[in-house]
């Protein structure tokens, strides 16, 4: 007989989850732990449930390139030093000091003067 002081909804917390579970682990599934290597020399292991196919290349957790599953051979680095270069490294990686200069100049034209030029 159920009355307020023994009642189910007494001791729990409103989404709690099912009471038949008292552990709250569920359905455990078969997994695979697969482990790529990129070309800095890091590991990174991805557990993936045993039904599914590995992808050929996974991104580095540390710096980010693609990692391979086979430590002797990782994939070549994409862009090594993209993430580590700074606005201006990266402006000067796609112009020339020629290109570089003619814009200045310009710039500096319609700077000093700004009647000239219709924007």
């Amino acid at each position: 007989m159920r009355n307020v002081n023994h009642g189910a909804v007494q001791g729990t917390r409103v989404g709690a989850g099912p009471a038949s579970d008292p552990h709250g682990r569920g359905l455990t599934v078969a997994k695979v732990v697969v482990i790529y290597h990129c070309a800095n020399g890091h590991r990174t292991t991805v557990p993936l449930i045993w039904t599914a196919i590995p992808p050929p290349q996974w991104k580095c957790r540390v710096c980010s390139q693609p990692a391979g599953p086979d430590p002797l051979d990782p994939p070549p680095g994409s862009r090594a030093n993209w993430a580590k270069q700074s606005h201006l490294g990266r402006v000067k990686s796609r112009r020339s000091a020629a290109e570089g200069d003619a814009l200045m100049a310009e710039s500096l034209a319609r700077r000093d003067h700004l009647g000239e030029f219709n924007v």
